[in-house]
């Protein structure tokens, strides 16, 4: 079999590739070693509940947004629903006060103006740099290596600036009070870092992909995939699925094929599309300081997460997407190790997702990179959470009727990211936005999509990747 691009790996980022590859007209074949596709964009169901395994509130899903935009360019659009989440996160803070955070930056903005009126030149200083900076990482996805080696700090003054910088130096520049930078910052929860280890480049982007609204998949996040899927065959791609690449065929420093399943692929282009590790530790022609780089890269965390139906009336009040951080001596007995944890409540957003008279519940803890608690240490951070949540919450106490729980090595084997990391390499300074890999590899022929590349990891960053990746294949057709 002979295509013109080889996608390895079926999660959002090589569907995204793929389908927009194949709608400019090449012969697209994309590869996934799993039964499903979609990686993080997976759905399960349970004694008839429906939980999108591990995302929570989306961006970039309501018009002008970038996922939006990726499915209007492949005119599905308007084959999937989504569905407005707002407030998109309710935030229970330390000393005790509710932040409700607008999934509409514009709201959000205007709010924080009017609740910190002495700081409102900072807000918009915020604001617009945020903007700037996703702007010009999305831009310079397509300038020239060596044009940009000479326009760099003209064409990307914002990136120049703050590529070495975490969101805790920007807040320290601009002397932000701390209330404010709570607020400010309280989507950084998605990036798993403190403040005075996030690239700011990565929370800007974070931040940006919520400019129009948050949002749930109407039917579970894998309509996603399904949708995609749909679009690559209908433009006369094929997707197989339980199919492993083993390793990539290259000639003259520039890859000419694929292995997978016994087979040998040849094709003109490849896009790596996960982690690939294997693939490019025994590819021949990829120079040694690309690998010696990849490999001192820091994956981010991941989670632990458990799910839960209980009855209607036990959920009355609550937000469907809560965040809660600890209140220090006054979390109660037994519930010592719960530090800020998450509370998800989906059917409060997509009815059909929960049978009648109940709703599907979650409860997630965030984990350092590569600790993956064994099946005791996993019943031990269940208990605490669920005795934090009645303490918390009352009407839940005795309502919580536990499912089942996915610890890192289980999203490992659903998405092949080691440790079952959340969103590809942590997103510090040094290894964020025009410091994360490129798209494109010194192997020619060979890209990169995904968790692993610009601008980052999440849903959105993901998507991303695939039309920036798409846009540099086609470039050297």
């Amino acid at each position: 079999m002979k295509a013109d691009v080889i996608v390895i790996g079926g999660g959002l980022a090589g569907l995204s590739t793929a389908a927009l590859l194949a709608k400019s007209g090449k012969k697209v074949l994309l590869l996934e070693k799993n039964q499903r596709l979609g990686g993080y964009a997976s759905s399960y169901s349970s004694h008839g509940h429906r939980f999108d395994i591990a995302t929570q509130a989306l961006g970039g899903c309501g018009k002008g947004g970038v996922i939006y935009a990726i499915l209007a360019e492949l005119a599905i659009e308007d084959t999937i629903r989504f569905l407005s989440c707002e407030p998109a996160r309710m935030y229970y803070l330390p000393d005790g006060t509710v932040y409700a955070q607008h999934g509409f930056l514009e709201e959000q903005q205007q709010e924080l103006k009017k609740d910190f009126p002495a700081c409102v030149s900072e807000i918009d200083r915020c604001f617009a740099v945020w903007r700037e900076l996703f702007s010009e990482l999305e831009a310079i996805a397509g300038v020239p290596a060596k044009a940009m080696a000479f326009q760099f700090a003209r064409s990307f003054p914002q990136l120049a600036r703050y590529s070495r910088s975490t969101v805790q130096q920007f807040f320290d520049e601009l002397a932000i009070p701390e209330a404010l930078q709570v607020r400010l910052a309280a989507r950084a929860g998605y990036c798993m870092l403190p403040l005075d280890r996030l690239s700011l480049v990565a929370f800007a982007c974070t931040e940006m992909s919520f400019g129009s609204g948050a949002w749930m998949v109407e039917g579970g996040v894998s309509r996603l995939a399904d949708v995609l899927r749909m679009a690559i065959v209908d433009m006369g791609g094929v997707v197989r699925t339980q199919i492993r690449a083993t390793s990539l065929v290259s000639q003259e420093k520039r890859v000419v094929a694929v292995v997978a399943g016994g087979e040998r692929l040849s094709c003109e282009q490849v896009v790596l599309a996960c982690d690939g590790s294997e693939l490019l530790r025994e590819a021949s022609g990829l120079p040694e300081r690309f690998m010696a780089k990849r490999d001192n890269l820091e994956k981010s965390g991941s989670y632990f997460i458990s799910y839960y139906q209980v009855p209607e009336d036990a959920v009355h009040g609550l937000a469907p997407n809560i965040e809660i951080w600890p209140q220090g001596e006054s979390k109660g007995a037994g519930n010592e190790n719960v530090g800020v944890y998450y509370l998800l409540i989906p059917s409060l957003v997509d009815r059909e997702s929960a049978p009648k008279g109940y709703h599907s519940l979650c409860l997630s803890v965030p984990l350092a990179a590569g600790v993956s608690p064994t099946g005791p240490e996993r019943r031990f951070i269940r208990r605490n959470l669920e005795n934090e949540v009645r303490t918390r919450f009352p009407a839940l106490a005795g309502k919580l009727r536990f499912l089942f729980e996915l610890a890192p090595e289980h999203l490992q084997l659903m998405t092949a990211n080691p440790d079952g990391a959340a969103y590809g390499w942590a997103q510090t300074p040094g290894q964020a936005g025009i410091h994360r890999l490129g798209n494109k590899t010194a192997l020619s022929g060979l890209y990169l999509a995904g968790h692993w590349t610009m601008p980052g990891g999440g849903i959105a960053a993901v998507m991303t990747s695939g039309r920036l990746c798409a846009h540099a294949v086609l470039e050297e057709s």
